[in-house]
C-alpha cells in the first residue's frame, strides 16, 4: 500500500475534502435561514428538515457529479450554493408547488409583482407598506428570524441598504423593525437578500446561483433597498 504522502491523487482528494468542508461551513448560515423562512411561511413543517442534512445532500451530489479535485475554492463555493438552492427549491416544490415545476426566473418575476402589492403610494408620493409596520409590538410575537443574529450580519445588512447610520441596528427596536420588513418579503426575494448577506455573494454570483439574469437580481435588490429605507429613515 502506497504512503499517502507519495500518492498525488490521495493528496488532491484530501485537499478537495478540506475545501468542501470549508465551503460547507460558509453555506450553513444560508441554508439554516432558508429553512427557517420556509417554516415561517408555512411551506415546510416545523423541525422536519435540518440544515446539516441538506448540506450532506449537497456534498453527496457534488461527488456524484465528479467535481474536479483541483477546483478553485470560489468555483466550488458557487457550485455548492447552486446545488443547495436546487435542494431548497425542490423542498419548496415538494411541499408547496408539487403539481408543477417553475423556473427561478419566473418565480422572481412573479414575486417582484407581489412585492409591488405590498407597497402603495401615499399623498407625498412616498412608498408605504400596506401592512402596519409601525406597530412593532404586534410583530414582536410573530417574528423570530435569525436574520440579524450576529454583529457581522447586521453590518452586512447596513451595507446592503446603504444606511448612513452605521449604528442603526444597535437598537433592539430598529432590529425588530428590519426583521418585520424582512418577514414580509416573498420567498425568492428574501432568498436574493440571504445570498447577498449570508452567502457573501455579489450580484453576478447570485444570478449564476439562481440561474437568472443579473438584471432581475439588481431589480430585486434595488427595490428592497429603496423601499426599506423609506420606512426607517
Amino acid at each position: 500500500m502506497k504512503n499517502e504522502s507519495n500518492n498525488p491523487k490521495g493528496k488532491r482528494e484530501k485537499n478537495l475534502d478540506k475545501k468542501v468542508l470549508m465551503v460547507s461551513e460558509q453555506i450553513f448560515p444560508y441554508v439554516k435561514n432558508r429553512i427557517l423562512v420556509l417554516e415561517k411561511k408555512g411551506v415546510l413543517p416545523l423541525n422536519m428538515y435540518k440544515p446539516g442534512e441538506i448540506i450532506d445532500e449537497v456534498v453527496l451530489e457534488l461527488f456524484e457529479r465528479g467535481v474536479e479535485d483541483n477546483i478553485e475554492v470560489q468555483a466550488l463555493k458557487l457550485l455548492m450554493f447552486s446545488v443547495a438552492n436546487e435542494k431548497l427549491c425542490a423542498l419548496f416544490e415538494k411541499e408547496k408547488w408539487h403539481k408543477r415545476s417553475i423556473s427561478t426566473k419566473l418565480i422572481l418575476e412573479e414575486e417582484l409583482k407581489q412585492m409591488e402589492e405590498y407597497f402603495t403610494v401615499d399623498g407625498d408620493s412616498d412608498f408605504v407598506m400596506i401592512e402596519e409596520l409601525d406597530d412593532i409590538s404586534y410583530h414582536q410575537q410573530e417574528v423570530q428570524s435569525r436574520f440579524l443574529e450576529s454583529d457581522e450580519i447586521q453590518q452586512d445588512v447596513i451595507s446592503l441598504l446603504e444606511l448612513k447610520d452605521k449604528n442603526f441596528l444597535k437598537s433592539q427596536e430598529n432590529r425588530q423593525r428590519i426583521k418585520s420588513i424582512y418577514e414580509y418579503l416573498p420567498i425568492q426575494t428574501s432568498n436574493v437578500v440571504d445570498l447577498y448577506v449570508l452567502g457573501k455573494l455579489n450580484l453576478k454570483d447570485i444570478a449564476g446561483v439562481l440561474d437568472t439574469d443579473i438584471s432581475e437580481v439588481k431589480k430585486i435588490i434595488q427595490f428592497v433597498k429603496e423601499n426599506v429605507k423609506k420606512h426607517i429613515e
